[in-house]
């Protein structure tokens, strides 16, 4: 069963790209695991069939093996809060491991006919124990040689370089800051916002992604105390970080780790440390207890001076990358970024020449496909999505276009099909036991990060500028669709949601940012081309959730009782997500067209069967 899961495609490594994921740059501390390569059967571990002792072994004379959609073998073990871990094992065939923290799932899956080395990168928060699991994962598949480590980014060892003597001084005070800088990937709120004397929250720095830092520049080496810091949000969330210093900007030395936020302060917080000679502090984060965003609204760093004027000696700021994808490579086609395995996708070409768009299979997608004009990855790692007005459509039910994806629970096993109650399929926790149990999944919930880089500014008044980024979709109609609109002349756009029912009732609309309608005003609150959000699109029961999340705003919420729409056992309307763009214009000129760009994508359920 899969409840929260995050398939951490930022934090895997497989075989021997572990060292490109970073193995060779950080400190690791082990934590015993009881019996890891199984070589005492199952002790310490709790097995549920079908499973079994294999004597085919990476290692030793053992490894378990998994043969079934159930079988699956887990352990506790302890673990240290606030702490990155690495979990890694060795897979022949298919499966998948992970680790449970607090509710939340990370996993990764992979497997070959040889043996092949799989990683899963998660945070411990605030849980003293994890659970740590290996289970079946559409195959065949055997595990073995679990580790389990704690990993921190090294203090590297000082290279002898000249650097000024130390500061004689006593006493403290406010050091002044000449520069703040990160590099680069803030979200449009710099570094400077930190040092303007502005604790409105309007004026902050924040980046995305576990890891991101900002450094300050005091113009000269002092005596450095401590650090007081003003956390956005800080009254409702706690903020997770490191403090390092350096006296050349080069060789650092860490004087904090693992350090917190209290969570209920709006104000200063004061963070003490060893006085330590230095010109450079440096803050690190790794993000918040409600996601991985790392937002400072203002900060002082105290101690002393020997009395010299401080050197405006700014360091230069880096081109901004426009990305927060994190260790997304864009290098990579979207499959080595994502977990495709999952979903099938919809291309606005027409190669087989069958007088309709292409479908690229799981297996294909999977393997590294990419399309140069249409689904590729971008130079900052997202998964890209592009669907122009005039292209071959998906079928004779649509004279829209779309490249999007489209659930397959399934994971490859052509054995089942696309179609009907089934394990390819997911349905309400409101259906029978019988239509739960043929399910692939039970209730779900679609969760991601994007930006929508183009709309279509040509054709009819009524369809310009609009585009589906994501949907739940059941046998013949669509319990939800999630739209952004930008009107002609507009820079902010508005998301709108629409649920149709399956019993021939009319459409629901509900405006969530801004207005739907052709001559709405521009919202005040919209969402401009490129700027970043995350959305879910939840069901539990005969509820559903629509989320709009944006860092520094309120989240946006709409909910819809669907007790009344006719999706229940023995209506045969199984579900599936989708998610890209699908272009709601057809009358504008045929080179117009819409595109997004994807940075997390994630599909979870419960009874999750395949």
């Amino acid at each position: 069963m899969k409840t929260t899961t995050h398939n951490n495609y930022l934090a895997y490594c497989i075989s021997g790209i572990l060292a490109a994921c970073g193995a060779s740059q950080v400190n690791a501390a082990e934590v015993a695991i009881t019996n890891p390569g199984f070589e005492s059967s199952w002790d310490g571990w709790n097995d549920t069939d079908p499973s079994a002792i294999s004597g085919d072994a990476y290692t030793g004379n053992r490894s378990a093996k998994m043969t079934g959609s159930s079988g699956r073998a887990e352990q506790s073990v302890s673990v240290s809060t606030n702490t990155q871990y690495r979990l890694t094992a060795y897979i022949k065939g298919s499966g998948e491991i992970g680790a449970v923290a607090g509710g939340t799932t990370y996993s990764q899956s992979g497997g070959d006919s040889s043996w092949q080395q799989v990683s899963v990168e998660f945070n411990s928060g605030s849980n003293t124990s994890v659970t740590l699991f290996a289970q079946y994962n559409g195959g065949e598949g055997r595990f073995d040689e679990f580790k389990l480590e704690s990993i921190s980014t090294p203090t590297p060892t000082p290279t002898p370089t000249p650097t000024p003597s130390g500061v004689d001084c006593s006493g403290s005070s406010d050091l002044t800051i000449v520069d703040a800088s990160d590099d680069g990937t803030h979200d449009g709120h710099g570094p400077d916002n930190t040092i303007d004397d502005d604790l409105s929250d309007g004026s902050r720095w924040s980046s995305n992604g576990s890891g991101k830092s900002i450094t300050y520049d005091l113009g000269v080496l002092s005596k450095v105390k401590d650090i007081q810091l003003a956390w956005f949000k800080g009254n409702t969330r706690v903020s997770y970080f490191d403090i390092d210093t350096s006296a050349n900007n080069n060789d650092w030395t860490s004087v904090l780790v693992n350090e917190q936020s209290s969570g209920s302060s709006a104000g200063f917080e004061t963070y003490n440390f060893a006085d330590t000679d230095a010109r450079y502090v440096r803050v690190t984060g790794y993000g918040n207890s409600s996601n991985t965003w790392n937002s400072i609204i203002e900060a002082n760093i105290r101690g002393c001076t020997d009395g010299n004027t401080p050197t405006p000696t700014p360091t230069p700021t880096p081109t901004p990358t426009p990305t927060p994808a994190g260790d997304l490579d864009p290098n990579l086609p979207p499959s080595g970024n994502f977990d495709l395995l999952d979903w099938t996708l919809g291309v606005p070409v027409d190669d087989n020449n069958d007088g309709k768009s292409d479908t690229i299979k799981e297996n294909q997608l999977s393997s590294g496909y990419e399309h140069s004009q249409w689904f590729y990855t971008a130079a900052d790692g997202g998964m890209v999505f592009r669907a122009p007005i005039d292209a071959p459509k998906t079928s004779t039910n649509t004279s829209y276009t779309r490249s999007e994806l489209r659930e397959m629970l399934r994971r490859g096993d052509t054995s089942i099909s696309t179609q009907g109650v089934n394990g390819n399929n997911w349905v309400f926790s409101s259906y029978s036991s019988s239509d739960r149990n043929a399910a692939g999944g039970v209730d779900g919930e679609l969760t991601a990060t994007l930006k929508v880089d183009h709309v279509t500014s040509s054709g009819s008044s009524s369809q310009v500028g609009r585009v589906i980024i994501g949907q739940i979709h059941a046998k013949d109609d669509e319990p939800a669709r999630l739209y952004y609109r930008l009107l002609p002349g507009h820079t902010k756009g508005s998301i709108y949601l629409a649920h149709e029912p399956g019993n021939g009732n009319s459409e629901q609309w509900y405006n969530m940012i801004g207005d739907r309608s052709s001559s709405a005003s521009e919202p005040s609150d919209g969402i401009e081309l490129g700027e970043v959000f995350s959305y879910s699109i939840k069901v539990t029961g005969n509820t559903l959730t629509v989320t709009i999340y944006r860092d520094g705003k309120s989240d946006v919420v709409q909910t819809v009782d669907m007790s009344n729409s006719g999706y229940h056992d023995g209506s045969d309307q199984y579900m599936y997500f989708k998610a890209g763009v699908y272009n709601q214009n057809n009358t504008g000129d045929g080179d117009d067209y819409v595109q997004a760009t994807f940075y997390s994508l994630d599909n979870t359920h419960n009874g999750y069967n395949y």
